[in-house]
């Protein structure tokens, strides 16, 4: 099979210089991350890509960011980064790249029962997982799956790659994670309010203030209309982010919403001129 975005007029150098320069610039706002991953799946021949967070106190597996499903005969459906880790999972070094193939041979290592299935039924072939970002919080992993297996230079020419693409995304755009994310589940979080929730008459950031949001609460909701994540809110307000997420489970429950992208569809329904007002009093 061959990749699902494979241009055969492309050759093979320019097809991943053109993935790589996608990828940096899309890092930086040109494009939406999902189409940046997509055009780096190109550029080194992989069938299917994910990104992913693993926050090592809150969360078992790790959260979907992006997503390219794929031309493989099972399209890829959810991130495999763990699986394919294993008892590294949550330990490999950032800048590393871990190949299924390589944990394969591995005695300590043991596949999940999905993660075995794919690659006996062939589905796939091989899987590089690289973690790109490794905090005392949290672990950003991006993987490609191929359908075909990869010869040892193919994968000398992964591992070339990298540091380009762990400093580039070091390096990314303020707020781009929480974007993505909520870009993903927008629609469902658009479902909820409109059916679950209250419908408000005024917007959550105006100067009516309809939710009863302090001080500090109203600036953490405007940081975050602005696209700034919890961890740029916090860097940008001085505050610890123990201390702004209990600031956001307070604006949970008083704008009756269960999760950041609710909140983000909610508080970006302000108009340019409300939001106008609000800078204004939040200046002052």
């Amino acid at each position: 099979m061959r990749p699902f975005l494979e241009d055969p007029e492309s050759p093979p150098n320019l097809r991943v210089l053109d993935g790589i320069a996608s990828w940096c610039g899309g890092l930086h706002g040109s494009m939406p991350l999902g189409d940046a991953l997509k055009a780096l799946a190109l550029g080194l021949g992989a069938n299917a890509a994910a990104i992913t967070r693993h926050h090592h106190r809150t969360e078992d597996r790790p959260r979907l960011v992006a997503l390219v499903p794929g031309a493989l005969s099972a399209p890829l459906a959810r991130a495999y980064c763990n699986d394919v880790l294993d008892y590294q999972f949550g330990r490999a070094r950032a800048g590393s790249v871990w190949f299924l193939t390589e944990m394969l041979e591995d005695p300590s290592w043991r596949p999940t029962r999905e993660l075995e299935r794919l690659h006996r039924t062939g589905a796939i072939k091989e899987v590089a997982v690289i973690p790109m970002s490794v905090t005392r919080q949290s672990i950003d992993y991006i993987e490609f799956h191929f359908a075909v297996p990869l010869s040892r230079a193919r994968q000398n020419e992964i591992e070339a790659l990298v540091p380009t693409i762990e400093r580039s995304w070091t390096g990314r755009k303020p707020g781009l994670v929480a974007q993505a994310t909520a870009d993903g589940r927008t629609p469902l979080a658009r479902s909820a309010v409109r059916t679950e929730r209250q419908r408000w008459d005024s917007p959550i950031l105006g100067m009516a203030n309809p939710a009863g949001l302090s001080r500090a609460e109203f600036r953490v909701c405007l940081l975050l209309s602005r696209g700034l994540s919890v961890k740029a809110v916090s860097q940008e307000l001085g505050l610890s982010d123990n201390t702004v997420r209990s600031h956001l489970r307070t604006i949970y429950s008083k704008t009756e919403t269960s999760s950041l992208p609710e909140l983000i569809y909610l508080i970006m329904s302000v108009t340019e001129d409300e939001e106008t007002l609000v800078q204004t009093a939040y200046r002052a």
